[in-house]
């Protein structure tokens, strides 16, 4: 005899078999799309669904171009606004076996296909003996020349082939000029059989006037990390390292007198595009239709980007609505939409024309006037509905049978049938809803309510004074569940399980500096030397949390390994 939990338990794993959502196609993506040869390359392949595979995705078809150094999974799932959130994620490390264009080809996994993505590999840079030192900067432009308001990409590196505790680096700062944050990466590069480990900056820079632009030295700051010679011994400060990078002179020209554009625009791209909120060919008298005109740029800022006037056009009322305008920063420079719409509302039928949309800017590629367009357009109106009804000849009734020989429609024997069959299975929808509805009522909600009084969260204080505790202690058998559980009260939004979580996380370099070194004196090739400095990880978690406290807008600030 079946009870009624049994059935209840049935309901409820249909209703999850039902509701399951397909998995998503897996998203691969890489840390930066420019490299050099002695590089290594980040790539990430994401499946939104958590759990187990069958296996990991096909390797192989990298093994033609790539040496695949290293290959880490990870599973999270996260609860967020009331959302469950799950993914899988796969870390793998690879570096090119040559130069030129190669591609990363589509990889599969579980029977989905990632996209290919392109990777620009570029000859090693050389450098010289004099040049291999432990800590050493570098620095470039991406001209020595543009005109008033291009884009001037802006490139620092610094390399490190020992370890180094509170790395600080100042940042740009211009009068004459607008600065964008472009990306923050880190990777591995050979030099002359040495390993450096490579933090990589990139800014764009707008000059805002004509003459010269000058990028001055930036000063990068740290202490070498050094360990106790005993346990008996106190830690020590490491000693300090100062370095600076070269000054950057630009010419900044005046836009070229040929150019005849309202609005001056040197951009990499531009393109016009056109939407509708529903179709133009069914646009009918007192409907009314939005029309959206995007521009999208690249290597220009949102607020360069100039409005739309939409002119007045005959037979219609137009409407216009604010604009709005964004920025993206990505690694090779900055992206911009601006997207103006206007309500056209038609005021009598037939044909409503659209004049041509132009736009002049100046390619910064070609050094030449370009002019992008969205061609003139007619919309055929139609009339009004109530006009089509009342315009439109009325059909003849007989009056002449009588009454009672109207015959009442027929319903068939076989309708009958279906509509009994879709009601029976709209029934036992509603049903399996309240059966579910119920079941969460009386089993779930009191469990979660005890769940929740009974594991009161430790607080962000008294964990970090535990870990505190473990760093001055230098008790590096103990730290990593300190870190994980201060970690979950800092960010109490998500599920740390992991140094590598924290990582993840955090979005500091300098925190992740030292979770790099803590895990490899943990999991390593260091794996139970004694040299760890828990000092060193106590002073970053100090500055993490008064960067984050001082910290107003997140968008426009780096993670604290670099600060003013």
């Amino acid at each position: 005899m079946v009870t009624i939990r049994t059935f209840n338990a049935f309901v409820i794993f249909s209703l999850v078999l039902l509701c399951q959502p397909l998995l998503a196609d897996p998203i691969a993506k890489i840390d930066r799309s420019v490299i050099a040869v002695d590089d290594t390359l980040s790539l990430t392949i994401r499946v939104d669904k958590a759990g187990s595979f069958a296996s990991g995705p096909d390797l192989s078809p990298l093994e033609n171009d790539f040496h695949i150094l290293g290959n880490s999974q990870s599973s999270r799932h996260m609860i967020r606004n009331g959302q469950s959130e799950s993914w899988t994620e796969w870390a793998i490390t690879l570096m090119p076996k040559r130069q030129g264009q190669l591609v990363i080809p589509p990889l599969t996994i579980d029977g989905e296909k990632t996209q290919a993505i392109v990777i620009n590999v570029q000859p090693s840079v050389p450098h010289s003996a004099s040049n291999m030192q432990p800590i050493f900067l570098e620095s470039e432009i991406s001209a020595d020349t543009v005109y008033v308001q291009q884009q001037l990409i802006f490139t620092l590196r610094i390399f490190q082939s020992i370890q180094l505790d509170n790395m600080n680096i100042s940042e740009p700062e211009f009068d004459n000029a607008a600065i964008e944050k472009l990306a923050q990466n880190s990777f591995q590069r050979r030099i002359q059989n040495t390993p450096y480990r490579v933090h990589e900056l990139r800014y764009a820079i707008f000059p805002q006037q004509s003459g010269e632009l000058i990028i001055p030295e930036l000063v990068f700051t740290a202490n070498e990390t050094i360990g106790r010679r005993s346990v008996f011994s106190l830690p020590g400060q490491g000693k300090a390292m100062r370095k600076m990078t070269q000054q950057h002179r630009v010419s900044v020209k005046q836009p070229p007198s040929n150019y005849k554009g309202q609005q001056w625009l040197p951009a990499d791209s531009i393109k016009l595009v056109e939407t509708w909120s529903s179709s133009p060919g069914n646009i009918r008298v007192g409907d009314s239709i939005t029309r959206t005109l995007t521009i999208n740029a690249e290597g220009l800022l949102g607020s360069q980007l100039p409005p739309f006037k939409f002119e007045s056009i005959e037979g219609a009322k137009l409407y216009p609505d604010q604009g709005n305008t964004e920025t993206t920063a990505t690694d090779n420079g900055v992206i911009a939409t601006r997207s103006d719409s206007v309500a056209i509302i038609p005021t009598r039928e037939g044909k409503l024309q659209l004049p041509e949309v132009s736009l002049s800017w100046w390619d910064s590629k070609a050094q030449k006037t370009r002019i992008a367009t969205i061609p003139a357009s007619t919309l055929n109106v139609k009339p009004s509905l109530e006009s089509a009804t009342s315009s439109s000849t009325p059909l003849a009734v007989n009056h002449s049978q009588p009454a009672s020989n109207i015959t009442a429609p027929v319903v068939m024997h076989g309708d009958t049938h279906l509509w009994q069959t879709v009601s029976a299975v709209l029934a036992s929808g509603w049903l399996l809803t309240l059966l579910l509805w119920w079941y969460m009522q009386r089993g779930n909600k009191p469990a979660i309510e005890i769940e929740t009084r009974s594991s009161e969260p430790e607080s962000e204080k008294k964990a970090f004074k535990h870990l505190t505790q473990v760093c001055r202690a230098n008790d590096i058998s103990k730290v990593r569940a300190a870190m994980v559980s201060w970690a979950n009260q800092y960010w109490p939004e998500q599920s740390i399980q992991s140094l590598q979580d924290i990582i993840d996380t955090s979005g500091h370099a300098s925190l992740s500096n030292v979770l790099m070194q803590l895990d490899n004196q943990l999991y390593g090739s260091n794996k139970g030397s004694s040299d760890w400095n828990g000092e060193g990880l106590l002073s970053v978690l100090k500055l993490v949390k008064e960067k984050d406290r001082s910290k107003t807008n997140t968008r426009e600030t780096l993670p604290p390994l670099y600060k003013n």
